[in-house]
């Protein structure tokens, strides 16, 4: 065991994975994170980034995981089904979510989208030990091997949450969906964020594009860049690329955020992040 962090992005786009031949220098999977601490794994979302992440502790362990969600929007549960540790006897799967409106708790999650028409199968046919856990809207759990996660609400449609990781004065903040408010939950986002030494923000859109998506839940990079400033961030990364965005519209987005704040990078998926 060690108190090192180890952040992968396996899944960085936001709403659906873009259709780009031959693939992407910044991802083509939905939202999903993989933390890993020593033999332990955290996968924050199970968007599709999930699935290929599943293939390798499939093979080799860790054998105890946990899968926290943020909220249940489609693009961050739909690799779930396909997490193939669900489907193993030796796993054990923790699955930890707050509840919504619709299914407050993890069990009615899976039950709703794990059936037909959707799938050929329900959850009960999971042959992995899935245990549930309740997530805080706001407060703190500890993860498997002593690793502190602490949530707290942002502004988002149907509600959505930071999650912290803190273990051995290290910590790494995960933020994939939400909208500035400019009131109490900004500002409690702000603490949440404030000391981490990593952070992945939502920052769907840029300023030009903003205008015709507000209220839809996510923001433009430019509020990023402030809402790292008044936390004191130095390495923030810019999550959530919109599935429009091509390569070349990326790395114009990277170069201004950088220009605009040292320390804002975008993030790509299955780059590693040592801590």
């Amino acid at each position: 065991m060690t108190d090192r962090f180890e952040v992968t992005a396996r899944g960085t786009r936001g709403t659906l994975p873009p259709p780009v031949p031959g693939g992407s220098a910044f991802g083509v999977c939905t939202a999903c994170v993989a933390v890993r601490n020593g033999d332990r794994l955290a996968v924050l979302d199970a968007g599709t980034g999930i699935v290929p992440l599943g293939y390798a502790p499939a093979r080799d362990g860790p054998f105890e995981v946990d899968v926290v969600q943020s909220h249940a929007h489609c693009d961050h549960v739909m690799g779930l089904p396909f997490f193939l540790p669900l489907h193993d006897l030796r796993f054990r799967v923790r699955l930890w979510y707050a509840g919504a409106e619709g299914a407050p708790d993890g069990a009615a999650l899976l039950d709703a989208f794990l059936r037909p028409p959707f799938l050929p199968f329900g959850r009960r046919s999971l042959k992995g030990r899935l245990v549930f856990a309740a997530l805080p809207q706001a407060g703190t759990v500890d993860l498997a091997g002593g690793t502190r996660l602490l949530t707290a609400p942002v502004n988002h449609p149907g509600g959505a949450l930071v999650m912290r990781l803190e273990r051995g004065g290290r910590a790494f903040a995960h933020v994939p969906d939400f909208e500035a408010d400019f009131g109490h939950l900004d500002a409690a986002l702000t603490a949440a964020l404030r000391g981490a030494d990593l952070v992945f923000l939502d920052a769907t859109y840029t300023p030009e594009d903003y205008g015709p998506h507000k209220g839809w839940g996510h923001a433009h990079w430019a509020r990023r860049a402030e809402i790292a400033a008044a936390a004191g961030l130095g390495r923030c990364g810019l999550f959530h690329h919109a599935p429009w965005r091509s390569d070349a519209d990326l790395t114009r987005i990277a170069a201004a955020a950088s220009a605009a704040r040292p320390g804002l990078f975008l993030v790509r998926e299955g780059v590693a992040h040592r801590l």
